[in-house]
C-alpha cells in the first residue's frame, strides 16, 4: 500500500480547493494554500494572490482582505476588519491584524449591536511580521518594514525601520546593500 506524502498531499488539496471555492473569493490566482483547519468568513469581499499560504489555525473574518502575490500567514494569525497586505509578506504565528473596532458609546445598547468602524490597515510589500505582533486599526506598514515579535503596533512604521516593543519603537534602519 501507497502512502501519498504530504507534499503531494498539500498540492492535491489545494487543486481541490480551487475547484470547490475559488469562484467564492473575489480574487483567488495561481498556486495558493488554504489550510483546511482555518476558518475564513466572507469569501465574497477576499482577494488572494498567487503563491499565498494561510496556514492552520487562521481566522479571516474581515470586511475586505486584499493579499497580494507570495503572502505567508502563519498558524493562528487572526485577520478582522478591513485589512491590504503587499507582495512577499511574512506574518509569524499568533499575530492579531484589527483593522477596525466596536463603538461602545451608546450605554443603553449592548457593545455586541452597536456599530463597528475603523479606516483599515495597510502593509505593504517585503514586509516581516514577528510572531505574537498586534496591529491596531488605522496603521501603515511600509515597505522594507520589520516588526519584532511580541510588539504592539499603534502608530504608522517608516520604510525599511526595525520597530519592537509595547508600543512599538524605531530600534534600527535596515541597512542597504
Amino acid at each position: 500500500m501507497r502512502i501519498i506524502n504530504t507534499k503531494n498531499f498539500i498540492k492535491l488539496y489545494s487543486i481541490i480547493y480551487k475547484i470547490l471555492f475559488a469562484f467564492k473569493y473575489k480574487r483567488f490566482e495561481g498556486n495558493i494554500f488554504i489550510s483546511p483547519f482555518s476558518s475564513i468568513s466572507n469569501k465574497k469581499n477576499i482577494s488572494i494572490g498567487k503563491n499565498s499560504r494561510i496556514h492552520r489555525g487562521c481566522v479571516l473574518w474581515c470586511k475586505s482582505l486584499e493579499l497580494d502575490e507570495n503572502v505567508h500567514i502563519n498558524p493562528n494569525t487572526v485577520i478582522y476588519g478591513r485589512v491590504k497586505i503587499g507582495k512577499d509578506v511574512m506574518i509569524a504565528p499568533n499575530c492579531t491584524i484589527v483593522g477596525g473596532n466596536h463603538s461602545i458609546e451608546l450605554n443603553a445598547i449592548p457593545m455586541y449591536y452597536q456599530p463597528t468602524f475603523g479606516k483599515g490597515i495597510d502593509i505593504e510589500d517585503d514586509v516581516w511580521i514577528g510572531a505574537n505582533v498586534m496591529i491596531k486599526d488605522g496603521v501603515k506598514i511600509e515597505t522594507g518594514a520589520v516588526i519584532g515579535g511580541g510588539s504592539v503596533v499603534t502608530k504608522n512604521v517608516i520604510a525599511n525601520s526595525i520597530v519592537a516593543g509595547n508600543p512599538a519603537k524605531l530600534i534600527r534602519m535596515r541597512t542597504k546593500c
